[in-house]
């Protein structure tokens, strides 16, 4: 399935890639399978928020442990380790797969890959959804420029419209 193309109101010019939930699903499975075709993690890190579900989601698909951690913002040091407000556990020698949904620079994903070293961990992978031009993590489905929203990005309540645009039509 190819996730629906537009452009964005919030930058005229560039285009709107929205990914819904079904959209997701069925890209979430193709870059498990392709995952665990080269690297078999016994744990998966989703980075908070987006990397939650997409991290999840490939846990279950490749059979591995799950843990979230949520980063705290950059420090003006830059000299400051990494630190994540939710810690891990010790990781033991363990294979761990760092995911989140987009990498812009690959910045965040290199901040979670040293966490997971700090806690132990042995060979530790990166993945994403979606990779910018330039960012390299060790997989990825797809690679655009395109705005990304997927369907967690959208409030989901009583009051505030249909819900994802992606999965009504829009």
């Amino acid at each position: 399935m190819v996730p629906s193309v537009a452009t964005s109101p919030r930058r005229p010019g560039r285009a709107l890639r929205e990914i819904g939930w079904a959209a997701f699903g069925e890209i979430a499975r193709t870059l498990a399978a392709r995952i665990s075709a080269r690297f078999k993690p016994a744990v998966v890190v989703g980075v908070a928020r987006g990397g939650v579900f997409v991290g999840a989601a490939l846990a279950t698909a490749l059979g591995a442990e799950f843990f979230a951690i949520r980063l705290e913002k950059r420090r003006r040091d830059a000299g400051a380790l990494p630190h994540a407000i939710v810690e891990l556990p010790d990781l033991g020698g363990r294979r761990v797969l760092v995911v989140d949904d987009v990498a812009v620079s690959g910045a965040t994903l290199a901040r979670a890959r040293a966490l997971a070293k700090k806690s132990g961990a042995g060979e530790v992978r990166t993945a994403v959804l979606v990779a910018r031009p330039g960012a390299r993590p060790d997989f990825f489905e797809v690679e655009t420029d395109d705005l990304v929203v997927f369907g967690w990005d959208y409030q989901l309540d009583a009051g505030g419209g249909p819900g994802d645009p992606g999965e009504v039509g829009v």
